[in-house]
């Protein structure tokens, strides 16, 4: 008796999630030269088109499509160099072989994050995503994946960074098709994963986000349920579709942060449905002029693709109701409200039409607004925020949020104080410890000076940050030292440093202007 349709389709998914593990079993068993029909077959079974993530020498991925697969491909791509290389083998070895001898229902596949960068030609801060990667094993706790825009590019700039693996790119476009390279990166990470684990988590990140919590929080947290994770924007930010004469709305669609996390299920339904609503943006009539004067029906192909195509049987009506979607973290979706819904992962400063009046994002960007020590660029209405300089404030204060990440972390971004934003992270972030006791809380120019106009200008420091407030709006800055030097940024945008005398009572700035001490 053939099997049902909808057996068949059970079939072909058990098939699809098998031939991950069988393809990691040849690379890992078979000989070279008897394994070379397996590869190909398996290979073509996995993208007919043979485009695949392969590590290269040095660590690096990506080959051509008419390039075979490598010998070592997966292998390599579940372990790592020496020592540890090799214990990861050992693992994977036997995790192959317990899968291959084992009825598939008794498998039992340690869950992991899949880390997915969309990048330009490089990841900000390395660094710091390198150490926060030292807290797991890569392709057993975390698989991190990145597809650029300029692939070339970004070989070069993370050729020192092996744990990132760089799949072939595929072409995507700002704002219209953003989605392409979002679901070439699942399907990369659906074949490296092999079966996987029902709790697996696939997670998108940008080339501008940092983690705020250590790997090991990130992974007990995220893989605690089977479910997706989207940040729904407030509902005055979600798309409806009028027509005809009376523009009676016949489509509502939500809008989401792009930087979604998706659950294996989720995950492996987007990459089947990879070519499905590619005109959603204009099926949802955005960015037309003639909706664009209160910024409604504004938005990216991203913002809405994977929620439109996964919940593509949920009808929003208007009006408010409650809707309770399945394998959807933080619902039930309400039609009606004007605040941050779902869960939200990663922290990124909006506009307040896009933010909503009281919630975690909210709360944290007026601590970051206060810190002295961070210096963050306010969002327009079509980008968000971008922070240039963290003070140790804001470290702590993304620390204890319910935030993962953060976005948008600037490339020449810094610390306030004397250390690198690195060993400020490392050691706020991941170590949970404070930086040296030894720099001064307080900078030995603080108090009140006489500027060269003769006005009283007080000078408030604390921990690496430092507040100047003046009589005139203009002497208004904030900034940070490190020693005797200081470095603020006016309200006008003036940057300025200076650096206080060994006695305490002059005040040199880089322009030459000398302040005095003001008298008590």
């Amino acid at each position: 008796m053939w099997p049902s349709r909808g057996e068949a389709g059970s079939v072909r998914q058990l098939l699809r999630r098998s031939v991950g593990v069988l393809l990691a079993f040849v690379l890992l068993h078979v000989p070279r030269g008897d394994a070379g029909s397996l590869r190909h077959f398996a290979r073509r079974a996995l993208d007919p088109e043979g485009r695949i993530a392969t590590p290269i020498e040095g660590g690096k991925v990506g080959v051509e499509s008419t390039q075979p697969l490598a010998d070592e491909g997966l292998a390599r791509q579940i372990s790592d160099s020496a020592k540890p290389e090799r214990e990861r083998r050992e693992k994977a070895e036997d995790l192959t072989m317990r899968n291959h001898s084992a009825p598939i229902e008794a498998t039992r596949v340690k869950p992991q994050i899949f880390l997915l960068f969309m990048a330009y030609s490089s990841i900000n801060h390395v660094d710091i995503w390198n150490e926060f990667l030292d807290g797991g094993v890569r392709g057993v706790d975390y698989t991190a994946l990145v597809h650029c825009k300029v692939e070339s590019e970004c070989r070069k700039n993370l050729e020192s960074s092996p744990r990132f693996l760089i799949i072939p790119s595929v072409p995507t476009s700002y704002c219209h098709d953003l989605v392409s390279g979002m679901n070439a990166l699942l399907k990369a990470a659906l074949v490296i994963g092999g079966i996987g684990a029902p709790n697996d988590k696939f997670v998108f990140l940008s080339d501008t986000t940092l983690p705020v919590k250590p790997l090991s929080y990130v992974r007990e947290q995220l893989l605690a349920d089977e479910a997706s994770d989207f940040c729904i924007f407030p509902r005055n930010e979600w798309a409806e579709v009028s027509e005809g004469s009376s523009r009676k709305t016949v489509r509502i669609a939500p809008k989401h942060h792009q930087w979604i996390i998706l659950s294996r299920k989720h995950a492996e339904f987007s990459a089947e449905e990879s070519k499905k609503n590619m005109d959603l943006m204009v099926q949802l009539q955005l960015n037309l002029l003639h909706t664009n004067a209160a910024y409604q029906n504004t938005g990216c192909l991203d913002e809405f693709w994977h929620f439109a195509t996964i919940f593509d049987s949920v009808k929003v009506k208007p009006g408010a109701d409650r809707l309770w979607l399945e394998d959807f973290n933080g619902g039930p979706l309400d039609t009606g409200s004007f605040e941050i819904q779902g869960r939200c992962n990663t922290f990124v400063q909006w506009v307040q039409r896009a933010s909503g009046m009281t919630n975690n994002i909210t709360h944290l960007s007026q601590a970051l607004t206060v810190d002295a020590g961070t210096d963050l660029a306010p969002a327009t209405q079509a980008r968000p925020g971008s922070i240039e300089r963290f003070g140790r404030a804001s470290i702590r204060a993304l620390r204890k949020s319910p935030f993962l990440f953060v976005r948008k972390v600037s490339e020449e971004a810094s610390f306030s104080g004397c250390e690198s934003l690195t060993e400020a992270f490392s050691a706020l972030v991941f170590k949970g410890k404070e930086l040296d006791p030894s720099v001064e809380k307080v900078w030995p120019g603080s108090g009140v000076w006489l500027d060269n106009q003769h006005s009283r200008v007080s000078v408030n420091s604390y921990e690496g940050s430092i507040r100047l407030a003046g009589t005139h709006k203009d002497m208004q800055a904030k900034g940070y030292y490190c020693g005797r030097n200081m470095q603020v940024t006016f309200g006008t945008g003036f940057k300025s440093s200076a650096i206080v005398s060994e006695d305490g009572q002059k005040l040199k700035w880089a322009n030459g202007v000398v302040w005095e001490r003001a008298p008590n």
